[in-house]
């Protein structure tokens, strides 16, 4: 069904990092494999080749015996559209549409379902996942584990046979994480999907088929469930990637000596022999010293705590500010002058007019993908007097110009070039911080439609119910 052989992805920068080191495996159909590891192991990047999105150095990925990077790039975008399903580490939902408008965009952007059917079939899955009274909610209407309902169910929309999940439950409470992870157990028994998952989480680890543990882009091991070798979650299989045969149990620790350490019937022990005479001798200024001594410890532990205390509130009020009192996106892009386009950006103060915020320096860098990296393109603000601080209380937008004049772009979604737009600011609640600053960094996605580009032409690829659209958008990943 999966397998995945002789994998390596180097990443060339200032040096070369080997993400990703010779690792093998394979996965029935049906299989549940968890892929555990501490950050920066390898294991998103892992994903991210098996996904289709980050190609291989070296090595091949077959899935359903097929090698997705064998394919060019229009049919390689329909095979990962209908064979594979994501669940990102956050939910992505397209927040200017209802839920059921996102679980069938998937089907409708690949043409695989008409209309009427990829929204019969989002309903249906929908249902499945407990959202029976929610199609029409956006998704901040939603709770957090309701956003990663529709999720799966987005993920579920084409009928894939393998469903990639990275993180899935990495920032929900205990509680709701619990509920997604029975969900996506159910659902991979009820479709017999094939199911890999990215996760940090030991109660997901345990209840799957088999437990891939990397460690600096190498497999450690490979661990099975009792169903399928008999033996508990635990038993190493293979040490590493290149071991062809698997190494045994180890074997419980047993106890050689059994020595008693309690005494004689001949001994005659008094415990605490003595301690009347030093009692009786020191009591009486010992215990005023220690008192004392507790206390200042007391006192100075207190203070520090409460320094401690005061920096964390702050820093997560600031954290608040930045990430949930003030919302950023691209609101618009449209064609612009020459070759360019003009990209129209959102701030919106959630709090409340009352309480501005005050958002100083705003980089914007434009980028587009070409091959399996991203090539700067020129980007500047459409009009030179942007204030250098801007005070937000309420919907504010501003326009930038961005000039993605390149060649051989990446067509993950055909004829359309895919472009990140990052958006580096430092956000406060004061006109003049001190220390009451914090860094956000955004990255928005979105496909663009190339200048000169014939309608028909896309449309004959492409299921769009009018007029190819100059930009769509993409969550984030």
């Amino acid at each position: 069904m999966l397998k995945v052989d002789h994998l390596s992805k180097k990443f060339s920068a200032d040096r070369s990092v080997e993400a990703v080191s010779d690792v093998s495996l394979e996965v029935e159909q049906g299989q549940f494999l968890a892929v555990v590891g501490r950050s920066g192991s390898g294991k998103s990047t892992l994903l991210g080749m098996i996904g289709g999105i980050n190609k291989p150095t070296s090595g091949t990925i077959l899935i359903n015996s097929i090698n997705q990077w064998a394919l060019n790039d229009d049919r390689h975008s329909d095979f990962r559209n209908q064979t594979i399903g994501f669940v990102f580490q956050f939910a992505s939902l397209l927040p200017t549409l209802r839920a059921i408008d996102n679980v069938a965009l998937p089907a409708l952007i690949g043409g695989s379902l008409s209309y009427k059917e990829a929204y019969a079939r989002a309903h249906t899955l929908l249902n499945h996942v407990g959202l029976s009274e929610r199609f029409d909610s956006f998704p901040g209407q939603l709770s957090g584990g309701e956003q990663r309902r529709v999720a799966i169910a987005r993920a579920l929309i084409n009928s894939p046979s393998v469903i990639l999940a990275d993180e899935p439950t990495a920032d929900l409470d205990q509680e709701t994480e619990e509920e997604i992870l029975n969900l996506l157990l159910e659902i991979h028994k009820a479709f017999n999907l094939t199911m890999v998952v990215v996760t940090h989480s030991g109660s997901i680890a345990e209840r799957a088929d088999k437990v891939l543990r990397m460690n600096k882009g190498l497999v450690e091991s490979v661990e099975v469930s009792r169903s399928e070798t008999g033996a508990p979650i635990g038993t190493a299989l293979k040490l590493s990637a290149n071991d062809s045969e698997p190494a045994p149990p180890v074997s419980a620790v047993e106890t050689i000596f059994q020595t008693s350490n309690e005494p004689s019937a001949e001994e005659k022990i008094r415990l605490g022999e003595g301690v009347e005479r030093l009692i009786g001798r020191y009591v009486l200024w010992l215990i005023p010293i220690l008192l004392v001594a507790w206390g200042i410890n007391a006192a100075v532990a207190t203070y520090e705590r409460t320094v401690l205390d005061a920096k964390e509130n702050q820093r997560i009020e600031l954290e608040d500010l930045a990430m949930k009192g003030l919302r950023a996106d691209v609101k618009n892009v449209t064609d612009g002058p020459g070759k360019g386009y003009t990209v129209t950006l959102y701030l919106n103060n959630t709090i409340g007019p009352d309480k501005p915020i005050y958002v100083m320096a705003p980089a914007v860098r434009g980028f587009v993908q070409v091959g399996n990296s991203w090539q700067e393109v020129a980007m500047k603000p459409a009009n030179s007097n942007n204030p250098k601080v801007l005070k937000v209380t309420g919907n504010q937008t501003y326009d930038y110009i961005i000039e993605p004049d390149v060649t051989g772009y990446a067509q993950l979604l055909p004829y359309y070039m895919h472009v990140r737009i990052t958006n580096d600011m430092i956000v406060s609640p004061s006109d003049q911080p001190k220390t009451d600053l914090i860094e956000r960094n955004d990255s928005y996605y979105v496909y663009l439609k190339p200048h000169g580009l014939d309608d028909a032409k896309i449309l004959q690829k492409m299921k769009f119910p009018g007029k190819p659209p100059v930009w769509i958008p993409m969550p984030p990943h």
